[in-house]
């Protein structure tokens, strides 16, 4: 595996020299020019086995950059987890009516939910769209805002889901009208993890806690065998308002989505019992 940092930043002319001297290319994105041009905003991967690392942390700490973390996992890696966290490549619009977050209400039931954390909501009604995903060759997707709940196409269901005993739901458009090319996956099973080293959060008003997303390593391992193909942590995760359960899926059937090469999520290998992948 390979921990890569995802750097952003408004960069002067002697950073952005700087950072050529220590071997990296900074480049800046199409349409970020700005004013005066005396900064640049620029964009650039940097793993931890960079030979000049330790000194780019240090420069990326003073700087104060976007740094986003992730790990990249070897084929054989993936390979070899008999669990997988389901991460998505790609978010499709919003959930409807995105006004004011007034999807909550129309499609779940904030009865034990917290407005506070984002804990505790249970869906009550068909997800929201604006109209038909526009697919491409892609068949798995997620909304925004939405980050434990899957969406496919009727004919990956049909094919991949429905012989493994998962349900599915209709999708409507914001007039009621259900959508003939998308349907939301149902994960009715929950299984707890073992959170030893993740970070956590309690919320000040209702006390529940939540856990940080996992961004180096393996995801943590599974506290229970489930007995379904898919499913979702019992634990929370997120920050500030934020909160969502991860939905993780059986070797088998990651194989089965790479076999009909169904694109839209990667896998992220979760830990077994005993430390291995």
């Amino acid at each position: 595996m390979r921990f890569v940092h995802r750097i952003g930043l408004s960069a002067t002319p002697s950073q952005l020299r700087e950072l050529e001297g220590l071997g990296v290319a900074a480049r800046r994105p199409t349409g970020t020019a700005l004013p005066g041009d005396s900064l640049s905003f620029v964009a650039f991967d940097v793993d931890e086995e960079h030979p000049n690392w330790s000194k780019l942390r240090l420069l990326f700490e003073r700087w104060k950059v976007s740094d986003f973390l992730t790990t990249e996992f070897t084929k054989e890696e993936v390979e070899a987890a008999r669990w997988l966290n389901l991460v998505p490549d790609w978010h499709h619009g919003y959930p409807q009516p995105d006004e004011d977050f007034g999807y909550r209400r129309a499609t779940y039931d904030l009865t034990d939910g917290c407005d506070a954390c984002g804990i505790g909501m249970k869906q009550k009604a068909p997800f929201q769209m604006k109209g038909e995903p526009k697919w491409g060759r892609r068949a798995i997707l997620q909304l925004n805002w939405v980050f434990d709940e899957y969406f496919v196409t009727p004919e990956i269901w049909s094919s991949v889901f429905k012989p493994r005993g998962i349900a599915c739901r209709p999708v409507t458009n914001t007039k009621g009208t259900e959508l003939k090319t998308v349907v939301q996956l149902v994960v009715e099973e929950e299984v707890g993890i073992v959170p030893d080293w993740l970070t956590s959060e309690r919320c000040t008003k209702c006390g529940r806690v939540k856990y940080r997303p996992v961004t180096r390593g393996f995801f943590p391992a599974l506290a229970a065998s489930p007995t379904r193909a898919i499913v979702k942590t019992s634990e929370y995760f997120g920050s500030g308002a934020a909160a969502h359960k991860r939905v993780l899926v059986s070797h088998e059937l990651a194989r089965a989505l790479v076999a009909v090469k169904v694109r839209g999520a990667s896998y992220w290998p979760v830990q077994s019992a005993n430390g291995a992948s």
